[in-house]
């Protein structure tokens, strides 16, 4: 009777360490599925079925992004290099700025 009531008790220590490990495993994993798609992001993905052009990396958006500003800084007066600056110094010099007046 005794050995029957070890045995009980082996088998449900058993069961609680394989629970442990279960849960502690599935966070793992959750984990490691987080940083992968991070991965992912900052280096980009190549091509593949399914994403026949790939996915460009964090830097290489960066990169985009900042070239389309680049082009935003031309429709700003910077002192006179700028088209804004140019389309003013022509609208002065035709009188155009004064016309909706």
């Amino acid at each position: 009777m005794e050995t029957l009531l070890y045995i009980s008790a082996a088998i449900a220590a058993v069961g609680a360490a394989a629970e442990v490990l279960r849960r502690a495993a599935r966070g793992t994993l959750a984990t490691s599925r987080k940083l992968a798609r991070l991965v992912d992001d900052l280096l980009g993905e190549p091509p593949r079925p399914g994403l026949p052009d790939g996915r460009p990396g964090l830097m290489a958006r960066v990169g985009r992004i900042e070239g389309r500003l680049d082009t935003l800084e031309e429709l700003r007066p910077n002192g006179g290099s700028s088209i804004k600056d140019q389309v003013d110094r022509i609208a002065q010099a035709t009188g155009a700025d004064q016309a909706g007046h």
